[in-house]
């Protein structure tokens, strides 16, 4: 694991942070867009009403908390992806949020704005059980 009594946390250079600084812009700005289109629609759908039949009313119902729970994804991720964006400028992207040390960069090319490494994601995933 980690050498957490070490005073210095391991890092990524500047221009390898910098690198990731273009990806994770990109999926901010798409995630913009696809938060606003999904709003848009669960607004749309509200206005729209519904017939008077039960069984429709539901499913709306169940759409528009399936939506919801979407958009509710989308904003974590959105939230996720700025973070990273100020870990870039504090200098301390690329370096695990539990153990310190570096992130594998396989790990970030598929999950660029990941605070953890694999296994510190999945202690506290298992923690959270």
């Amino acid at each position: 694991m980690g050498s957490l009594h070490d005073s210095a946390m391991a890092r990524l250079t500047k221009a390898q942070q910098k690198k990731y600084q273009p990806i994770l812009l990109r999926i901010l700005r798409n995630l913009g867009v696809k938060l606003e289109r999904m709003e848009e629609a669960v607004l749309q759908a509200q206005t729209d009403g519904g017939g008077d039949d039960g069984e429709d009313l539901g499913a709306e119902g169940y759409s528009r908390d399936f939506q919801l729970g979407l958009i509710e994804n989308e904003d974590v991720m959105l939230r996720s992806v700025r973070a990273a964006l100020q870990r870039i400028e504090m200098g301390t992207f690329g370096s695990c949020d539990g153990c310190e040390e570096l992130i594998p960069p396989r790990r970030l090319e598929v999950v660029p704005y990941s605070r953890f490494c694999i296994e510190c994601k999945q202690q506290a995933e298992n923690a959270g059980d």
